[in-house]
């Protein structure tokens, strides 16, 4: 945790455990053994699955990292059959990985249908109303990144979306060490490891359900997501892995795997619902004291709806932000708003800090100059 701050930006980037130091170490303690410790090396990948597998609730073998949610999507998208005049449903409150993604399969006719928030607010009906055969996949954020805003009938979503025929895909990155998150329904989940689960850049955590085996089979092939590597007609034939590994193409990303469990293994020595339990006053609190100094709140009211995140409207987002680390505050400037993010290392001091800079600066003069 950086001395003297207030920091309240893990939305952008968490701050790793002291464990994430040691483990790092421990790779290369291992990597310095050349080849004979390459045991270890694998050893952490499949601890790092494990861990991963029961922060999420799911089975390991359903369990991948990779280098990070975009390439994740990516082998998503290319899975899938497309066909023309398909259709994906994304929601306006993505952040743009979830959406350029789609946005490159309009040349092969596919529509990207865009569901509308209103007050930062997007109702399941919503998704409902739009939801149709050609929709092939519905692709969703538990937490918008811009608003905080946690949809909180995702269970549901998905179940429509499979009545309709549509696959459905989970961004937890916002989310996942955070908050609860649930894999019911979910066909393919993608979290990055750098904000809320406090790991490293260059990683990620995918959930593959196994009914997807076989339509992601020919996603990605390398050495390391096929069965036999060594297989006597290697040259004329291959068997991908039933695993969610076969999506990992190559060798992985092994420091990052050794940093990223520690963070995963910190957060659940603590306990995800009991961090949320205890970080829920906070969250309230620095809302309810950002709107009573006028300010435009994105992030919605209702309980229902709060995460980790709290972000208001602002002309100037990079200077706000800017003038709010010079008063010892750190949070994410950009976008349109000002976005603060509450974790387990904040405490009530962080929160009055804060609203305490906000009303120093007058920031209220901001949400003036934007309309």
């Amino acid at each position: 945790m950086p001395q003297g701050l207030a920091y309240l930006d893990t939305a952008a980037e968490g701050i790793p455990p002291q464990a994430a130091l040691e483990a790092n170490q421990a790779y290369w303690k291992a990597k310095r053994m050349g080849s004979p410790g390459r045991p270890l090396l694998y050893r952490e990948y499949d601890e790092l699955r494990n861990s991963a597998a029961l922060l999420l609730g799911a089975p390991a073998d359903d369990i991948v990292p990779l280098a990070n949610s975009s390439v994740a999507l990516d082998l998503l998208a290319g899975g899938i059959p497309w066909h023309p005049g398909d259709e994906v449903l994304i929601c306006d409150l993505e952040f743009p990985s979830n959406v350029v993604v789609w946005l490159q399969l309009r040349d092969r006719g596919v529509k990207v249908i865009v569901v509308p928030s209103r007050d930062g607010v997007i109702e399941l009906q919503d998704w409902l109303d739009r939801l149709s055969p050609r929709t092939r996949i519905v692709s969703v954020s538990q937490v918008s990144y811009k608003t905080g805003t946690q949809l909180p009938y995702l269970i549901d979503l998905a179940r429509h979306a499979h009545a309709a025929g549509a696959l459905f895909c989970l961004d937890a990155t916002q989310a996942l060490g955070r908050v609860p998150v649930s894999i019911e329904g979910v066909d393919y989940l993608v979290a990055s490891s750098y904000k809320w689960m406090l790991g490293p850049h260059g990683l990620g955590i995918v959930y593959r359900s196994p009914a997807l085996a076989d339509l992601l089979a020919s996603s990605t092939a390398g050495w390391y997501s096929i069965e036999e590597v060594f297989h006597p007609r290697r040259f004329d034939t291959f068997t991908a892995k039933r695993s969610a590994g076969q999506l990992q193409a190559g060798m992985p990303n092994f420091p990052g795997i050794f940093a990223m469990r520690a963070g995963i293994d910190y957060i659940r020595a603590i306990g995800v619902p009991q961090i949320d339990r205890h970080l829920r006053p906070l969250v309230n609190a620095l809302r309810e004291g950002l709107a009573g100094e006028g300010l435009d709140l994105l992030t919605p009211p209702n309980a229902c709806y709060a995460s980790g995140i709290v972000a208001f409207e602002c002309a100037e987002p990079e200077r706000a932000a800017a003038a709010l680390a010079g008063q010892g505050v750190i949070v994410w400037g950009g976008d349109g708003r000002v976005r603060a993010s509450v974790h387990l290392y904040n405490t009530e001091e962080d929160i009055d800090r804060c609203l305490s800079a906000v009303r120093t600066l007058s920031l209220q003069s901001e949400r003036a100059a934007a309309k």
